[in-house]
């Protein structure tokens, strides 16, 4: 085997890999969308009552799990869309590009390496920034966890102790 195919051979593999990274970073974006938003549904159904709580805590405390818990809901259906990882070209570029006769095979298979190399850099950019806002969605959904946790205790001492 020849070096332009063992070149190519890493670059398809190099690309490959990267599109399951990208797959599984949408994976966990769902996920922790799911988890998100059932805490702050459970959240939400208990509002009323924490607002109505005689703790002075409680109702800063249930804004702020409200907005820590959107914030991770919109930061998490970023991370969860579609955005524009690449592939090979669609239509005829590619064949337009490589069919003339002065194209020699060497330099076709170097396009192609060249093509799937930028292709591969471009998708690694765009998960490795997808990873960062799904880092900051993690944190901002334990923050807001934490907080919907420290209300309900809050209220429910609150009302423990007016009795």
């Amino acid at each position: 085997m020849n070096k332009i195919s063992l070149i190519r051979e890493a670059a398809e593999k190099a690309a490959y890999e990267e599109n399951i990274r990208a797959k599984e970073l949408i994976c966990r974006a769902e996920k922790l969308l799911i988890g998100v938003i059932l805490v702050a549904a459970f959240h939400l159904l208990n509002v009323p009552e924490l607002l109505e709580s005689s703790s002075p805590w409680t109702k800063p405390l249930c804004y702020l799990a409200l907005g820590f818990l959107s914030l991770s809901m919109f930061l998490g259906l970023y991370g969860a869309r579609l955005k524009t990882y690449t592939a090979y070209p669609r239509g005829d570029k590619l064949w337009d590009n490589l069919k003339p006769d002065e194209v020699s095979r060497e330099t076709a298979e170097q396009a192609i390496i060249q093509l799937l190399l930028k292709a591969r850099e471009q998708n690694a950019k765009l998960s490795d920034a997808k990873e960062k806002v799904l880092s900051v969605c993690r944190w901002l959904f334990f923050a807001g966890f934490l907080l919907v946790v420290t209300g309900r205790l809050l209220a429910g001492l609150a009302n423990l102790y007016a009795q």
